[in-house]
């Protein structure tokens, strides 16, 4: 099993610093700009084995090899960012083996996308608002690179790669959901094997199936269903998500004549 790692951390008012001097520059520039190191980082002080710069070296190669098959420095479509996504999620994970515990910092994520890969950082979400603490790349939840590990971390390789950005973000996001990843897994498993069969919207599915579990949340411990239980319980929500929008979408499209209309009708 390969040893894991803690990363470099950048402190939340470097970060925001850094994000206001790189927004805006040319993305060939970022790259010149791009370090395995900052004196400013600190580390996980009693963590045992901390990434060598070798690692980090090989991660950069191995996330700008997969930016450039999508095409960088070109700006991304929504469809092709969402191409990049899928590839990029499971050589992130694989390729970090950083502590859980670490990849929970928001100044470890900072570092990723402000020092060591600024140029596909910026790429990827651009900054057009300048926004100084804009969450795709200071380290927070929706960061560039957090939410991929995330989701595969959640909801391993095979699914988590099979997601669109809303589908991961409708269960990832909400913590009575996305906390615990075996009723994760069965969520999206679930969707993927049922819903992506319908006729209907698989996002839309996915967020009517989502409120319902929440709700069903406060009464009903999902986590301590076992296997085969949450794996009935997510395939039956699933139907009735289906089967709730395919109602609503048949009700949306019938619109009965107005009584004042039918009567002036029925006078003539």
């Amino acid at each position: 099993m390969s040893r894991l790692h803690v990363y470099p951390r950048l402190p939340a008012p470097v970060a925001e610093q850094l994000l206001t001097v790189h927004t805006g520059r040319d993305l060939l520039e970022l790259r010149t700009l791009s370090a395995t190191a900052d004196p400013r980082t600190t580390w996980y002080p009693t963590a045992p084995y901390r990434v060598p710069e070798d690692d980090l070296r090989a991660l950069q190669q191995t996330v700008r090899a997969i930016a450039t098959e999508a095409h960088w420095p070109a700006p991304l479509s929504k469809t092709s960012g969402t191409a990049f996504d899928r590839l990029l999620a499971p050589a992130l994970y694989r390729q970090m083996t950083i502590v859980p515990a670490d990849a929970a910092s928001e100044e470890v994520w900072s570092f990723l996308s402000l020092v060591l890969l600024p140029d596909v950082a910026l790429w990827r979400w651009p900054n057009p608002l300048r926004r100084p603490g804009y969450e795709r790349i200071i380290g927070r939840p929706r960061n560039v690179f957090r939410r991929l590990w995330a989701r595969i971390h959640s909801l391993g390789e095979d699914v988590g790669a099979q997601l669109y950005e809303d589908e991961a973000v409708a269960i990832l996001e909400r913590p009575t959901l996305g906390a615990h990843p075996r009723v994760a897994r069965a969520i999206a498993h679930a969707h993927l094997t049922t819903a992506g069969e319908a006729g209907t919207a698989r996002t839309d599915i996915l967020r009517i199936t989502a409120r319902r579990l929440r709700r069903l949340a406060v009464v009903v411990s999902l986590e301590s269903l076992d296997d085969a239980q949450l794996a009935d319980l997510m395939r039956r929500y699933t139907k009735e998500a289906i089967d709730q929008l395919q109602s609503e979408r048949t009700t949306s499209t019938y619109r009965p004549v107005p009584t004042q209309v039918q009567a002036r009708s029925g006078a003539r």
